[in-house]
């Protein structure tokens, strides 16, 4: 019999798209598949949504993705986990072609990924690459939906639920150090739902990214100091992140995230 695969679905209030995902799951070729599903606190129908279908069904206090995800992985019992946003969608094979690849990689391996389908207000590929350190210490090519190993995955602590975003990034250079690496898939296994944020939100989520990037500077310093030497600024902003709330009372949420803007340009 093949080994287990568990799929951990965190939701806050996406019951409008929860029924779709579920299914995509369930619809997989692989066998067998276990969904653990966690609700975030929505105030929505998305329980009584998920309370129908045959999967085991968490609820907790609004804390955030990184916890859910961590907490509702306690409760998976795979060798395998695949963390799924609950508006995204797998493809029928995705759980089949993602396992074969990691087995294929070597023990080493810890996790497997494959490119991501965007959907909704934007339709167009992102083309993920061949897992390489010097590379993911620039930029996250990695999608969050990966499969990883679950016994890699908890011996390194799960998600960093200090990290607002960027906690998949954070995760899998974790992975590394620890000395796993990742397997590449060319082809896309995620469909991911685009959504159009308000302005005052995107500014917001531009400046939260940008204090995250400072925080994996500061964290892993010697791993990102090609990051570092471009954008010094980023670490420079961290430091002073108590004064965040200060700056966006004064600047605003979009002139604060122009003021992120112009601190993280490339040095001349």
């Amino acid at each position: 019999m093949k080994p287990l695969i568990s799929v951990v679905i965190a939701n806050y209030n996406y019951g409008r798209y929860l029924a779709e995902t579920l299914e995509s799951v369930l619809a997989q070729t692989y066998a067998p598949v276990e969904i653990v599903f966690i609700d975030d606190g929505s105030t929505d129908d998305s329980l009584e949504i998920a309370r129908s279908y045959p999967i085991t069904v968490l609820a907790q206090q609004n804390q955030g993705v990184s916890a859910a995800r961590n907490n509702a992985a306690q409760y998976a019992h795979g060798e395998y986990v695949l963390f799924l946003d609950s508006d995204d969608l797998l493809y029928p094979d995705s759980l089949e072609v993602l396992q074969r690849r990691l087995e294929a990689e070597g023990p080493r391996a810890g996790f497997a990924y494959g490119q991501l389908q965007y959907f909704g207000e934007k339709n167009t590929v992102f083309a993920s690459r061949p897992f390489d350190p010097k590379t993911l210490s620039l930029e996250n090519y990695i999608q969050t939906s990966a499969l990883i190993r679950l016994d890699a995955f908890r011996t390194v602590g799960g998600f960093d639920r200090g990290f607002e975003l960027r906690e998949d990034w954070e995760l899998f250079v974790r992975l590394w150090h620890a000395g796993w690496t990742g397997a590449h898939l060319a082809r896309p296994v995620i469909k991911y739902r685009k959504h159009r944020p308000k302005a005052q939100v995107r500014a917001q989520g531009k400046f939260r990214k940008r204090l995250s990037d400072a925080k994996l500077i500061t964290l892993y310093p010697r791993f990102f100091w090609r990051k570092l030497a471009t954008h010094p600024l980023r670490y420079l902003l961290y430091r002073m992140r108590w004064k965040v709330p200060g700056l966006v009372g004064h600047y605003g949420p979009t002139g604060a995230a122009t003021l992120i803007q112009s601190a993280d340009r490339p040095l001349s």
